[in-house]
Order: structure tokens, then C-alpha cells, then sequence
């Protein structure tokens, strides 16, 4: 599941990358009445700020401008920090847009990956390889679980009507 998600976001997540190179932006939202989320798209890098307020200044409304500045302090491209100004807080979140672009490719590798490396992690260990079922005192090197022999081969199922054997 996370891995279909993640394959589709990846586009957005190009996709914000390129518009952030071609023309910088500025978001604000309210996340509450006490709350303003500002999010800064510029050269490839995101800039979240969080300002919180003692009273309920924000209002329930949505901003959105082009940057003619970089409001991202220091121009830093990787930065987490909180800082307070009187009775207000500022919370930073700056990082590259690539980060989560690989992050999200990575997402999506993961089932490929996993699958064959627990396999190889049940057999070291002594289990099955397709269920996991502990196979330290069975003679037979057969699965009573589902079947599959020691070296991976499935067994095939053989069922008796009418005195033949059916082969499934």
C-alpha cells in the first residue's frame, strides 16, 4: 500500500521541484485559529514556517505569491529550529525538495527488495521460506504448514476422486 502511494506522489514531488526552480511561491494556511502555515518554494528547497499565536489572530483564509526574495533564514537548504519573539513562536522545516523525491523512490523499491531478502532470512534461520513455520525437527524437509520443500520448491497438491489422483 505504501509503495502505490508513494508511486503517486513522486510526480508531484518532481513536479514541485521543477515549478520551485522556474518560479518561486509563497503559501499560507491556517491550520487553526491560533496557527498560520507558511510554505516557501524556492531554487529547489521547501522553507515551512509555523507561527504560533497567543490570541486568535490568524483568519480562516488561504494566500498564495510569487517570491521576489528568499524568506528561508540563512538560505540554508536543510534546517530544523524553533525560536520565540515575545509571545510568538516561529517553528522552521527546511529541506531539499530531492529528499523526499528519493525518499518516495525508495518507498517504492521496498516491496521488490523485501520479499526475496525475508526469504533468504527464513531459510538462514531454519523456517519455511514462504510462511515462516519452524522447520529445525522435521525430517522430511517438506512444510506441514503449506507444503514447499527445503530448497524452495512447492509441492504439488495431489487429491484422490474416484481412486485416481488428480494432480493440482
Amino acid at each position: 500500500m505504501l509503495a502505490v502511494l508513494a508511486l503517486l506522489l513522486l510526480p508531484m514531488s518532481v513536479s514541485l521541484w521543477y515549478r520551485s526552480r522556474s518560479l518561486p511561491q509563497q503559501y499560507r494556511y491556517d491550520i487553526t485559529l491560533y496557527k498560520s502555515l507558511w510554505v516557501y518554494l524556492r531554487d529547489g528547497t521547501c522553507g515551512m514556517q509555523v507561527l504560533s499565536m497567543p490570541t486568535k489572530v490568524a483568519s480562516a483564509s488561504e494566500d498564495y505569491r510569487t517570491l521576489p526574495y528568499d524568506p528561508i533564514p540563512d538560505g540554508q537548504s536543510l534546517m530544523l529550529s524553533s525560536s520565540r519573539h515575545g509571545p510568538y513562536r516561529t517553528t522552521w522545516i527546511v529541506f531539499p525538495l530531492w529528499l523526499p523525491t528519493v525518499l518516495l523512490g525508495l518507498a517504492v523499491c521496498t516491496p521488490v527488495v523485501s520479499g526475496p531478502g525475508r526469504r533468504c532470512v527464513r531459510r538462514w534461520r531454519g523456517l519455511c521460506a514462504e510462511c515462516g513455520y519452524n522447520l529445525t525437527g522435521s525430517p522430511s524437509g517438506r512444510c506441514p504448514e503449506c507444503g514447499t520443500m527445503r530448497d524452495g520448491t512447492r509441492r504439488r497438491r495431489t487429491a484422490r476422486r474416484g481412486g485416481k489422483r488428480l494432480h493440482t
